[in-house]
């Protein structure tokens, strides 16, 4: 599909209907032939990106076949990473469907009921989405201070403590305040994965143990 080719070359901020119609050498109303919008476009795009999604088949571990899916929506962003940009839709396509058919087969294993479970998809969702952006940034910026300025943080470490900030400058002197590797992003993931797996097993204990209002009781805020 040249579209997706032209998003992974520049990003879908670089693509457009009258840049693909240059690129497919065809007027831009020859493609309003096949494409009513660009929003049309950004959702076919989604949907190659996407690719075909996992068995649905049901795992008996609920929370290793939804790690398992986490990774496998994860890696669909990594070969795409124009993927996050596009705008968030309800899924209607074959593909989006199946993702989230897949999601579903996999909670099917845990102790939530209907509503709940289409919360925890959603959750999912949408942290590996802004878990991706949010590494991404930090890499961009990283790459971009590297060639303009060498470590800022370097430069900035002999400031904090005049500012006030010890507990930033501990972190500094300790080495865990830097550019992440890969390796770092990755345990970064893993991490907000494993509260969300832990939050989400621990629903029904909460669920049983909350206090029962008397009738007529109104909740607060």
């Amino acid at each position: 599909m040249r579209a997706v080719e032209l998003a992974d070359e520049g990003g879908v901020s670089a693509l457009s209907l009258v840049r693909l119609a240059e690129v497919l050498n065809v007027t831009p109303n020859a493609l309003y032939r096949y494409l009513d919008s660009r929003e049309e476009l950004d959702i076919l795009l989604r949907e190659y990106a996407l690719a075909d999604p996992p068995s649905a088949a049901r795992i008996d571990d609920w929370q290793v076949a939804t790690r398992d899916w986490a990774h496998r929506l994860r890696a669909r962003y990594l070969a795409h990473p124009w993927l996050a940009d596009l705008t968030l839709t309800v899924p209607i396509t074959p593909n989006a469907l199946g993702w989230l058919e897949a999601l579903l087969s996999r909670l099917e294993g845990s102790s939530l009921g209907a509503a709940e479970t289409i919360r925890a998809a959603t959750l999912l969702d949408g942290y590996i989405r802004a878990q991706f952006i949010s590494q991404r940034d930090v890499r961009a910026w990283g790459e971009s201070s590297s060639s303009e300025g060498g470590d800022l943080t370097g430069q900035v470490s002999p400031l904090l403590d005049a500012r006030g900030y010890g507990r930033v400058a501990a972190l500094f002197r300790g080495g865990v305040y830097r550019e992440p590797t890969k390796e770092v992003h990755d345990r970064d993931f893993e991490f907000g994965l494993d509260r969300i797996l832990l939050g989400l097993s621990s629903a029904e204990g909460l669920r049983d143990h909350s206090p029962v209002r008397s009738r007529g009781a109104r909740p607060r805020g």
